[in-house]
């Protein structure tokens, strides 16, 4: 019995490492893909501006900075989220689970009306300014500013848009439902907003549905 726990043991530590290989490698190749696209970018609004004939490239930089903040939101804000836990101060309404609670309120103040800051992600987790986790809402709220930045230097206008009327069914032109919830069901809050360019849609807004709408 001791030796067949031992090899499930070492079976398991293999796996693991071999997960971890993996995602380091999927990181990686994200971060040339976006390294890529934004020299891409920049070489096609140079282009742009010496022929008059070519439009502008405000929208193609607009699809890489969407692509980015889909990536942020599933990897990074919902990885702090799993980081924390169950380990947080208050709790999710009745009958909703936690994760999408806390990636609302994450949301909502990275991109807010206000400056995202580190303290605030913080508070909106039930944790304190000088959390081991500080460091890791630093990097959310400067990816953040950097997302917004961008966004605000191509001159169109554009929104992170929160717009949400609880109990109305999802309008699949610009709302998506979470994957884990039903998407004929009512809309009860925002788990992160729709990005709008020009009253163009680039990345939906994600969206928990259920039967009752937290209070």
């Amino acid at each position: 019995m001791d030796l067949e726990l031992d090899e499930g043991a070492r079976r398991l530590t293999l796996l693991e490492r071999d997960h971890a290989v993996l995602k380091r490698s999927y990181e990686e190749q994200l971060a040339r893909m976006v390294q890529l696209e934004r020299r891409l970018d920049a070489h096609m609004a140079v282009h742009a501006r010496e022929r008059d004939d070519v439009p502008s490239n405000d929208h193609g930089a607009h699809h890489v900075i969407a692509r980015e903040y889909d990536a942020f939101v599933e990897q990074k804000v919902q990885g702090m989220v799993r980081t924390v836990g169950t380990n947080v101060y208050g709790s999710a309404p009745y009958g909703v689970p936690q994760l999408p609670w806390l990636m609302s309120r994450i949301s909502a103040v990275l991109f807010g009306p206000d400056e995202p800051e580190a303290a605030t992600v913080l508070a909106a987790l039930g944790r304190k300014r000088l959390d081991p986790l500080a460091s890791q809402a630093a990097r959310l709220c400067g990816t953040a500013l950097d997302l917004r930045r961008r966004s605000a230097q191509t001159g169109l206008p554009c929104q992170w848009d929160f717009e949400l009327v609880p109990g109305a069914l999802l309008d699949e032109e610009w709302q998506q439902a979470w994957p884990s919830c039903d998407r004929s069901l009512p809309a009860q809050f925002v788990i992160a907003p729709a990005y709008i360019v020009a009253e163009q849609v680039y990345s939906l807004q994600r969206v928990y549905t259920g039967l009752s709408i937290p209070v």
